[in-house]
């Protein structure tokens, strides 16, 4: 190849140093290109990790640049896009996933204490212990005592005291954001803790539907309707078909839209359920 072919304009240079046929199109090619000019004991962290790693991530919080770590005694390498972290060794995992060498998810929840706000890291560590298993039964990114011992590793670094906030409040079963904030939302207003992703039985013995929360006792569902609930006739379909099948059951059903103010909402469940306590 020819130094005109090189450097007369038919690659991207996404960093100093390298080609590549097209810019790259989300974070991941991203991380690919850096990983390239990066040393090889390098390995992607903080926030490139965690949206790799497929963490709910806000929006302030999406990075725009590549985070990497070293760990001592190497030397945070220097280059325009990427954000350089140096790690003390002390037990942290490193793990491979789709050929990049990431801080492992439980050192990554960590990493990212001085970064996000009480709720988002109690949502990003509840995806971290649960991941998608209430709904395909895919194994969890991490375990409760990784995470825990991932946090004990921490020590008194930054960030630790809403990691030591947020640890105490997270919990197996959400799987969304919103819903880990819903549950907080109840929690703060002293209402019980609900059951999440709690399944009801059809009369086959099969699931007949999954309930996001729910206070079974009370037979209280609390139903959060994003914009895919809408998405196709069938799903539309299928939402009313669950709610008419609780209906007959006896359950009182609570729908929640990202549109609503989750301290009113708490309302409605708390009228919920002292109508139940009525009846």
């Amino acid at each position: 190849m020819s130094r005109w072919e090189l450097y007369g304009g038919g690659f991207a240079a996404p960093f100093h140093g390298m080609r590549a046929r097209h810019a790259p199109t989300d974070h991941l090619e991203l991380c690919r290109a850096a990983m390239v000019v990066l040393p090889k004991h390098a390995a992607v962290s903080h926030r490139s990790a965690a949206t790799l790693h497929g963490f709910p991530l806000p929006a302030n919080a999406v990075p725009d640049q590549v985070d990497i770590s070293v760990f001592e005694p190497h030397r945070s390498p220097r280059l325009r896009g990427v954000r350089s972290h140096q790690l003390t060794p002390t037990g942290q995992r490193v793990v491979t996933v789709r050929g990049l060498r990431l801080v492992s998810p439980e050192d990554t929840w960590v990493h990212l204490g001085g970064l996000l706000a009480h709720v988002d890291l109690v949502a990003a560590g509840d995806y971290v212990i649960t991941g998608s298993e209430p709904y395909d039964g895919g194994t969890p990114p991490a375990t409760r005592s990784q995470l825990d011992a991932a946090l004990h590793r921490h020590g008194r670094h930054r960030g630790v005291r809403n990691l030591r906030a947020a640890s105490e409040r997270i919990r197996y079963g959400s799987l969304s954001p919103r819903e880990s904030r819903l549950r907080l939302a109840l929690e703060d207003a002293r209402l019980p803790a609900p059951e999440l992703n709690y399944r009801v039985a059809g009369s086959n013995g099969r699931t007949a539907a999954m309930i996001d929360l729910a206070y079974p006792a009370y037979k209280v569902a609390i139903e959060y309707l994003g914009d895919h609930h809408r998405a196709t006739p069938a799903a539309y379909r299928n939402d009313i078909a669950r709610r008419e099948l609780l209906v007959d059951r006896g359950w009182d059903v609570v729908f929640v839209t990202a549109a609503d103010w989750l301290p009113a909402v708490a309302a409605r469940v708390r009228t919920a359920l002292r109508r139940s306590l009525s009846r």
